[in-house]
């Protein structure tokens, strides 16, 4: 099949050249102000991660894409049902299945107070958990059956849960944390410009076989980027799946539809990125599909691995993969990464 990169190419040149003349003016004021310190090196590499991470380069564009978002989400209708109701039915659900445990008179949950939500149950049992610790070997297993039960019956609202008591949890030092991989801690800002880049450029003077691989590549990352700015639990998987027309760029400004536990919120998004993603959406494929990238997981993780070859990045860093980009990448020096011990 002929593909037409033209579109996304252009796209990412543009980027290339508007932050190539940002640097030859920054350049030329240098050299009348020499010590003027937002024309150091540093500055500009600062500048130059930014314009990359958000694909902006003008001001007033740039500025807005930097801002942290916050939300909160209201409850599900799962979470406004009462606890007893809920309970109840995972007991049911223990007696239908012959549940090893459900035999054991130990085996409970902490009962409601009166008609408690669910929602302010699950913060209350966390409360407790963080007090007392796991309590006995049975009372805990219970918890976590009764989590894995409400998960499974309504896997489109567990957020509230997810937030609370994640999937993978432990307890340390009192407190419930969320064990996660290695590859989810991020990296500087310009360690992620640095991958960009070099996606970039493959995507433009990369090998004619491998060009549609460093193009969506590179469009996998705005989109976890994108994501990443929203401080709402997600999955890779649901970002994946971004779908043509969770991008819109009528109106005053583009915005796309970022994917999360607590369903779909809108983000405003650079008006290069939108259209190189949506450029990306056109380029033809062997079937039909739904979602912006048609690239199978495997051949864009291997291009996303010899980018991050490429850069030369340290070994000492750790695996940068998509999960990465998924956590907003920081400032606190290049060899730099918050990994937990």
């Amino acid at each position: 099949m002929k593909y037409n990169f033209d579109e996304a190419q252009a796209i990412v040149e543009d980027l290339q050249q508007e932050i190539e003349k940002k640097k030859q003016i920054r350049d030329e004021i240098k050299k009348l102000n020499p010590e003027w310190e937002q024309l150091s090196d540093e500055h500009w590499i600062e500048k130059k991660s930014r314009y990359w991470l958000h694909g902006a380069t003008e001001i007033y564009e740039s500025k807005e894409l930097e801002r942290w978002l916050f939300d909160t989400p209201h409850l599900s209708d799962t979470a406004k049902e009462t606890a007893s109701k809920c309970i109840q039915c995972w007991k049911e659900w223990l007696d239908q299945t012959d549940a090893y445990y459900g035999v054991f008179e130990d085996f409970e949950l902490e009962q409601p107070l009166g008609k408690e939500l669910l929602g302010d149950y699950i913060v209350r049992m966390a409360a407790i958990v963080e007090k007392e610790g796991k309590g006995a070997r049975l009372e805990w297993r219970a918890l976590k059956s009764f989590l894995a039960y409400m998960r499974k019956i309504a896997p489109e609202e567990i957020a509230f849960i997810e937030q609370i008591f994640s999937k993978k949890m432990d307890i340390h030092f009192g407190r419930i944390i969320r064990k996660i991989s290695p590859e989810v801690y991020p990296v500087s800002q310009e360690i992620a410009c640095e991958i960009l880049c070099e996606l970039a450029n493959m995507g433009i003077k990369g090998r004619p076989d491998s060009l549609l691989s460093a193009l969506e590549s590179l469009g996998l990352c705005w989109l976890c980027l994108t994501t990443s700015r929203l401080r709402l639990p997600t999955f890779l998987e649901m970002v994946e799946k971004t779908k043509p027309s969770a991008i819109c760029i009528s109106g005053e400004y583009p915005n796309m539809l970022v994917p999360t536990l607590f369903g779909e919120r809108k983000v405003r998004i650079s008006a290069r990125v939108a259209k190189f993603l949506l450029a990306l959406s056109k380029i033809p494929s062997k079937k039909p599909r739904e979602t912006i990238l048609q690239i199978p997981k495997r051949s864009l993780t291997r291009t996303l691995n010899r980018a991050v070859q490429n850069c030369g990045v340290t070994s000492e860093l750790g695996n940068i993969t998509y999960m990465t980009m998924l956590s907003s990448p920081h400032i606190f020096g290049k060899d730099h990464r918050f990994r937990s011990k």
